[in-house]
């Protein structure tokens, strides 16, 4: 009586059962299309980090040449003044 058991097929019919090899493949497109999407991103922030670098030097360097160009405009025609004060 318990061979009877043991030997009874449990579980859809081999035709039936197409959801082992489709979640497989499932999975694995998820997995690299996850991973396409990673690399994306990190090239995206990296250029990003990059420009924003680039910006703020070029804002840094503006900020010290500004005064400077102020100053040098003061010396050669005297204080700097707007056209407002003037009329």
């Amino acid at each position: 009586m318990g061979i009877e058991i043991l030997a009874q097929e449990f579980g859809p019919e081999r035709d039936q059962a197409l959801a082992g090899p489709f979640g497989l493949f499932v999975t694995v497109f998820l997995v690299v299309v996850t991973i396409f999407l990673i690399r994306g991103m990190n090239k995206h922030v990296k250029r990003l980090n990059n420009r924003l670098e680039s910006e703020a030097a070029l804002a840094a360097a503006a900020s010290t040449t500004a005064p400077a160009a102020a100053d040098a405009a003061e010396t050669k025609d005297g204080p700097a003044t707007d056209d407002a004060t003037r009329a």
